[in-house]
């Protein structure tokens, strides 16, 4: 097999995985929104009151300093305000602990005092309890900076005071030379100029404290709010929503990656090594019980599934428009793929275009292709090549389609490689290859078993069955590597149980053109043909003319 290309992941690709996980997106989605909603429903309401306080430039600061507020000093009462200071004396006037947070509002000097409690009105008397507990404390903090630099004030004075009664004491001494007692005059001249410089800034400070020495006053007291402020059930919903968005499209993207089937047809190809799919078979969803085999090509003639086989057999009759198609095997990776539904139902198509068609059951293991045609397994090809019964005796018509025969797998075998391999089962494709237009072989799955590679030495062509959504990636690689070790290439494949969220486009282009269904009254149903030879390639593009939707 060519060396398969790695993919390429671009938009196109993400978006088809989305709709493939579409479920993992709404589910997540769902149920987040769920959780907000019902965690929103038992929750108890609480009510949040908000006061305003502005930082603003002390009404008494010490000489010599700068009167404004800076971006550290709002920073620095945030921290304050909700110290353990403050909050000890609150709680000692609440008689209980308050729930509060401070914020700054935008770049401004405001601090927004937020309280919440189980009432309005309790949120609002915490709040401004709080806030007024705040002032008093920032107010009374500034006044003792004043008074303690008062103080230093007065023993700097007093300092200077007994200095110059020290120096003016030396003065009136006798025996005091004219020198000495001007040198001392000078001194006391010089300490009465700087105690006159401390007792003007004294003054000032003194007078500064009669007013606010506060930096901190509320602005806006805090109000009853009308509506609780938790739990909001619309807001939790739509923060939940895009919570939910992002992990749902994380857990489709995850499932993704963990999930090692195959999807798309684009998929199929890339994985096979350039194959071609030649037929995209809608899941038939209302086959319910796999127990009993459903030929929808004959219950329902012009369903969706109908016209997709009958796409699959005009793409053989192309393929082999020269004849060398005369035996086509049909098998899948492994099993419950859809491989003898396929035989029985191209069988029919094949068939009712004019062909003369032998379906052989060749899973000797799990017989199941004489079941879709209402034929028991008893006696057929098993029962050929022990010599238990004539070819022509096994060989039976399929009741309802004419040019249909049916040849089932026969009993069971210990060692049916070995049968298949034989000289009598060589003898007996040839004689059915020369005396039908078409043979087709169900066989066993390629990987469980060595049956399939046995049967591909009889076959001109050979169909892949993929099961859509279920084949693993892997499986169908090492299908096609054990086909290429025997040195077959598949002729196409066949993109069984199609679903439309497959999110591959042109599959969903294919399996709209399915939307209208074409179905003849009784007088425009065409004559069987009974020539034995497939239609030429203008009747075949008629038919299909018909009964497809391009």
């Amino acid at each position: 097999m060519s060396e398969i290309q790695p993919h390429e992941a671009n938009l196109r690709t993400y978006l088809q995985v989305l709709a493939r996980r579409a479920a993992w997106v709404v589910g997540v989605t769902v149920l987040a929104i769920a959780v907000a909603i019902a965690y929103s429903a038992v929750q108890k309401k609480r009510y949040s009151a908000t006061t305003d306080l502005l930082v603003q430039p002390a009404g008494a600061t010490l000489p010599g300093t700068q009167n404004t507020v800076s971006p550290t000093d709002v920073l620095t009462e945030l921290q304050l305000i909700t110290n353990n200071t403050v909050k000890g004396a609150v709680t000692k006037k609440l008689g209980f602990s308050p729930s509060v947070s401070a914020t700054q509002v935008g770049q401004t000097n405001v601090i927004a005092l937020t309280a919440t409690a189980a009432t309005p009105g309790e949120a609002a008397h915490v709040a401004n309890t709080y806030a007024h507990v705040f002032v008093a404390n920032q107010r009374q903090n500034a006044i003792n900076q004043i008074t303690a630099a008062e103080q230093q004030y007065q023993r700097q004075i007093n300092t200077f005071d007994s200095q110059i009664a020290s120096l003016q004491t030396q003065e009136g001494a006798k025996g005091t030379s004219s020198a000495t007692a001007s040198a001392d005059a000078a001194s006391i001249a010089a300490l009465e100029s700087q105690e006159s410089v401390l007792k003007e800034d004294l003054a000032q400070l003194q007078i500064a404290a009669t007013q606010s020495p506060g930096g901190i006053t509320i602005t806006s007291p805090a109000t009853p709010p009308s509506s609780p402020s938790s739990p909001r059930p619309l807001r939790d919903g739509v923060i939940a929503l895009s919570i939910g968005l992002i992990l749902g499209i994380g857990a489709a993207f995850s499932a993704e990656y963990f999930d090692d089937k195959v999807y798309t047809k684009a998929e199929a190809e890339r994985l096979s090594g350039g194959v071609p799919v030649l037929a995209m078979i809608p899941k038939l969803k209302s086959w319910k019980r796999r127990e009993e085999p459903l030929l929808i090509t004959e219950s329902d003639p012009f369903s969706q599934v109908t016209e997709a086989y009958r796409s699959l057999r005009t793409s053989l009759q192309f393929a082999g428009a020269d004849g060398n198609l005369k035996t086509i095997l049909i098998t899948s990776a492994s099993g419950a793929e859809g491989k003898s539904s396929t035989t029985a139902n191209l069988g029919v198509v094949l068939a009712t275009s004019g062909n003369k068609v032998a379906v052989v059951g060749c899973d000797l293991r799990r017989p199941r292709v004489g079941q879709f045609l209402h034929q028991s397994e008893a006696l057929g090809f098993t029962s050929v090549l022990l010599g238990q019964s004539d070819l022509q005796q096994a060989l039976r018509p399929v009741p309802g389609t004419s040019n249909l025969y049916v040849l089932p797998s026969g009993p069971v075998p210990p060692n049916p490689a070995e049968l298949l391999g034989s000289e009598r089962a060589k003898r007996v494709f040839e004689w059915l290859a020369a005396s039908f237009d078409t043979v087709l072989i169900d066989s066993p799955p390629l990987l469980p078993v060595a049956d399939a590679l046995v049967l591909t030495r009889y076959a001109d062509a050979v169909l892949l069955v993929t099961a859509a959504g279920e084949t693993k990636r892997s499986e169908l690689q090492r299908a096609c590597e054990l086909l290429e070790q025997a040195n077959v290439k598949p002729t196409g494949l066949v993109l069984n149980k199609l679903v439309r969220r497959s999110g591959d486009p042109s599959e969903y282009g294919y399996t709209y053109g399915y939307g209208y269904t074409y179905r003849p009254t009784p007088h425009q149903l065409p004559a069987a043909s009974t020539n034995g030879k497939g239609r030429a390639r203008a009747e075949l593009a008629d038919e299909q003319a018909q009964y497809r939707v391009r």
